[in-house]
């Protein structure tokens, strides 16, 4: 609610812009979250599900002809059958194995995507004119920055309402927990780590390859670049700042990030240093991130509140 009377009061495009870019980050973010903060999964693929999104959207709807309504969703499906795979041989690591393993695949799409031109990714140049969304007879071009925000804030909230307030309060959600806190234990219990490791990938890939096919829509072009070390050292910034595993901690680390890189994109070169200074700050002063931070003030003031 917050998002929408800010944008509306304020009206300008560049304002509209940024509230977009929240947005979207968001849902990538949370479903960042559900495998590192509440399934203890240190995947480092998160951006090859988005690019797996954009990319597959934009193939669908440029050398396919399906209109974006259409190819989005079938985009999210084969960001999560892509997840499930990626799953598959992860769920036989443990820890930092499964970290390493999912890097490498990070590290090997930029080349894969550059050396396939002829299989409709653009090589180097990536797709361009991706087509914008028409719904009710209406399309909407990029130009049309609040109906791109109204859009962008629906899908933000159907994706964190998802993650947050279906999958993690499920039962399925308990298992995730018990599978972090407890693997022994929870396997005792007759918990498949495998396969709802499998699941976890799966649902986190879906949900953000479909913010990645929005993105490429919103753009009208996707490029390698969204697989660059910017990208990719701004989404950990995010989990660092929040806080993984306390809501709303990777939702407040999205928008510190989001508005400090552009309050600082005057300052070019070292707006990434002060970027970094301030993850080191945040990891010395907020070990837990801003969700630790507020989780603790909560507690605080409500053993403070009862009178026994």
């Amino acid at each position: 609610m917050a998002f929408l009377a800010a944008g509306l009061v304020i009206g300008e495009n560049y304002v509209f812009h940024i509230l977009i870019l929240i947005c979207i980050w968001s849902a990538v973010i949370a479903g960042w979250d559900l495998l590192i903060g509440y399934a203890g999964v240190f995947n480092y693929a998160q951006l090859v599900f988005f690019a797996v999104g954009a990319y597959g959207s934009a193939m669908l709807s440029v050398s396919g002809g399906l209109p974006a309504l259409a190819a989005i969703p079938l985009a999210a499906g084969i960001g999560g059958l892509f997840g499930a795979l990626i799953a598959i041989p992860s769920a036989r690591l443990k820890g930092e194995y499964v970290a390493l393993f999912t890097f490498a695949v990070h590290l090997a799409l930029p080349s894969i995507l550059q050396q396939t031109r002829g299989l409709g990714t653009g090589g180097s140049t990536g797709i361009l004119g991706l087509p914008p969304i028409s719904l009710f007879g209406q399309t909407f071009y990029a130009i049309d920055k609040q109906a791109w925000f109204l859009m962008a804030l629906i899908v933000a909230v159907i994706c964190i309402y998802l993650i947050y307030f279906v999958v993690l309060r499920s039962r399925f959600g308990l298992a995730l927990l018990a599978m972090r806190d407890a693997p022994a234990f929870s396997e005792a219990l007759g918990v498949n780590g495998r396969r709802y490791q499998i699941a976890a990938f799966a649902i986190s890939a879906a949900i953000t390859a479909f913010a990645g096919a929005f993105y490429a829509h919103y753009t009208a072009v996707v490029t390698p670049r969204i697989l660059g070390t910017e990208f990719f050292l701004m989404a950990m910034v995010m989990l660092a700042i929040g806080g993984m595993g306390r809501f709303p901690g990777a939702l407040l680390g999205v928008c510190v990030v989001v508005i400090g890189n552009e309050v600082l994109r005057s300052f070019d070169s070292y707006r990434l240093v002060a970027l970094g200074l301030i993850v080191i700050g945040s990891v010395i002063f907020l070990p837990d991130g801003l969700g630790g931070f507020l989780s603790g003030r909560m507690k605080k003031r409500a053993s403070s509140a009862d009178p026994t």
